[in-house]
């Protein structure tokens, strides 16, 4: 697969020999190091949140096949997943004050390097917000091994290639892409066997000038079928200390969770998305024997119990799908699973293939919908429509087992109060069973990001949409999301509940025709908070299915505990759905929420604005439904109090 778009490759081949042997010193290479660094660094770094075992902690699968590949090639690998390490670090620790981010890493750098002594060091970067973390594990290595030559890869590389370079210069080289078959080429070359003219998705600086050779060198399908170098991955004590996927609520505390992968790629095209940017157009596959082998492998030889699919189309052959998951009730591997990256839409509407995902150990979904609005939707081309969204929940409703939920996107260019809420009819029509909204962040690289750019709305000034360098809310969603952030006051609190605040002001005075306007940036937080008591949370108060019930109880239960101890509304809809289930609320639900009303602002006013009562709390008596203003439902001329669903019985 290789598309030569470089017209000055003669020149940069000759370039690079020269390079090489800067770097290299004609030294042959046997010994690699892959290193993973910490998903964030020191200044963001909650030692209480990883010590809940609540931090993400994915294992490192593309280094992992990356070592496979060259161990079969006769190198040695091995690998370091800092992140992972530190994470384990922390649950031998007590306190905070006992515990030192920076030099925890740089220990595991060093003791690794000085015991193995690696010829190259090769560190990998997924997301932007690993980016200060990232340069400094590589500017760090760099500064104690001056002649150890470093090579970077990964996502984010990839869609900033010239830029990361620039910023992070002890990096010698930088691949990118699927990197298997390019990084063999490279150390080929390295090694004296190949000339530079084989190589592929290669860059680098060179005398301050960039250069890159950006031939596409990516795995066919056939070259898929790679298991990842589980040996050296410490498996099976990853989702002890931290937290991989979005479903693990819904599976037993003492599971084991492990992410893998079937194919690369997407078959939709979503201006917003970077998929297409790093794997090419088009999806690859593995083999279903490839898939199940390493299945067995996980649960035999490491116990794993649970994996998340890593893969961003994963139900893009619905016959090849519905033969895998058969494939996995067959051979009575009895794991459960999730589609944590989501799915999309169009390929639930295959009752077979539903039905064999179920069976085969399914308990939750993610769905990529965006936007309810349908110029949105060919805006971004969404590979989706209204009416595909609504089948696929009808769909899902039949398998009550699985845990359905949306992923849903404000703030795209353009985009109006009314096309707002659009989506919000949309998502109360499917009725799934969570919605997890976001601020667009648009990525480097994506059609979006320069349309956008092109548009004069992207910039640095507090307010925009442009939160890459944002220093205290790095996610959209989870434990560093912009929401997290601004409830532990690291950020300014919106203008919520000020009187020129959008839910408490403006929106409850808005005119029909003002839903036609495109509100201010300044204004998507609290966009974000309507949409979320709107669509999640007073949701609850109308699910009657006792399945349902169960499912959302142990999903606030773990939220409440690990992720958001501190969030009020999820205390006091915890407490809501443990006197639904239970009877009663438990004194230190009730002691917490009470702690938190005291001490926050934030919480205070959102509770007044919500007629949400502490008192009532406390007496264990609930409203029927969540009140706030008149806000216009049907885009008719006709308002109805909102959230007025019947807090029914369950079934």
């Amino acid at each position: 697969m290789n598309e030569i778009i470089n017209p000055n490759l003669k020149n940069v081949f000759k370039i690079t020999e020269e390079h090489l042997e800067k770097v290299f010193k004609k030294k042959p290479i046997k010994k690699i190091l892959f290193i993973n660094p910490p998903d964030v660094d020191e200044s963001i770094f909650d030692f209480d949140v990883a010590k809940r075992g609540r931090s993400n902690n994915y294992p490192a699968y593309g280094i992992g096949v990356l070592a496979s590949k060259l161990l079969d090639k006769g190198y040695i690998p091995k690998i370091c997943n800092l992140n992972h390490q530190i994470l384990k670090l922390v649950q031998s620790i007590k306190k905070a004050s006992d515990f030192d981010f920076i030099e925890s890493w740089q220990k595991e750098v060093d003791q690794r390097i000085y015991e193995f002594m690696p010829d190259i060091i090769g560190v990998t970067c997924t997301f932007s917000v690993t980016h200060p973390s990232f340069k400094k594990v590589c500017d760090y290595i760099k500064s104690k091994n001056p002649d150890l030559p470093i090579v970077v890869g990964g996502v984010h590389v990839t869609h900033d290639l010239e830029e990361i370079l620039k910023s992070v210069k002890s990096a010698d080289f930088a691949i990118t892409n699927e990197a298997e078959n390019a990084l063999d080429q490279f150390l080929d070359v390295v090694n004296g066997k190949d000339s530079c003219n084989s190589l592929s998705q290669l860059a680098f600086i060179f005398k301050k000038n960039f250069y890159n050779i950006n031939n596409l060198s990516l795995p066919t399908d056939a070259e898929l079928d790679l298991i990842p170098l589980y040996e050296e991955m410490d498996i099976q004590s990853h989702s002890e200390v931290g937290t991989i996927g979005s479903f693990f609520s819904l599976i037993k505390p003492e599971s084991k969770i492990a992410t893998i992968q079937s194919n690369r790629g997407c078959r939709a095209a979503c201006t917003f998305c970077n998929v297409r940017t790093f794997h090419g157009k088009g999806v690859r596959q593995r083999s279903v024997d490839s898939v199940i082998e390493e299945l067995k492998m996980l649960k035999q030889s490491y116990g794993i119990d649970h994996v998340v699919w890593l893969d961003d189309d994963l139900l893009k052959n619905e016959r090849r799908a519905a033969h895998l998951f058969n494939e996995m009730i067959k051979n009575n591997l009895n794991m459960t699973w999730d589609a944590t990256n989501g799915v999309i839409a169009k390929s639930l509407h295959n009752l077979e293939v539903v039905d064999a995902a179920e069976k085969s150990g399914c308990v939750g979904v993610n769905i990529g919908i965006e936007s309810g609005n349908p110029k949105i939707l060919r805006d971004i081309r969404k590979p989706g429509t209204v009416d595909t969204f609504l089948k696929a929940a009808d769909v899902l409703s039949k398998f009550p087992k699985i845990n359905t939920r949306s992923l849903l996107i404000i703030g795209f260019p353009n985009e109006t109060f009314r096309m707002m809420f659009d989506t919000i009819k949309l998502s109360e029509e499917m009725n799934l069973d969570w919605n997890n909204i976001s601020v667009l962040q648009p990525w480097k690289n994506t059609p979006i990001y320069d349309q956008m750019t092109e548009e004069g709305l992207l910039g640095d000034q507090e307010g925009t949409l442009k939160t890459e360098k944002n220093e205290v809310s790095p996610y959209q969603l989870g434990i560093y999301s912009r929401q997290r952030a601004i409830e532990k006051g690291l950020i300014e609190q919106s203008v919520f509940g000020e009187k020129q605040g959008l839910l408490s002001g403006f929106l409850n005075r808005i005119e029909i025709s003002d839903l036609d306007d495109v509100p201010d940036n300044k204004f998507l937080d609290d966009i974000w908070f309507y949409m979320n008591i709107r669509l999640n949370f007073s949701r609850l108060m109308r699910e009657t299915r006792i399945s349902k019930v169960n499912q959302q109880f142990k999903f606030l239960e773990y939220v409440s505990t690990k992720t958001a101890p501190d969030n009020a509304l999820i205390v006091y809809f915890y407490g809501y759905l443990e006197k639904k289930l239970h009877g009663s609320v438990s004194p230190e639900l009730k002691k917490r929420l009470q702690t938190i009303l005291i001490s926050s602002e934030y919480w205070r006013v959102r509770f007044e604005h919500f007629k949400l009562n502490y008192s009532q709390f406390l007496n264990e008596e609930f409203p029927e439904r969540i009140l706030t203003g008149g806000i216009p439902l049907d885009f008719r001329g006709q308002e109805k109090h909102l959230f007025e669903f019947p807090t029914n019985k369950i079934a």
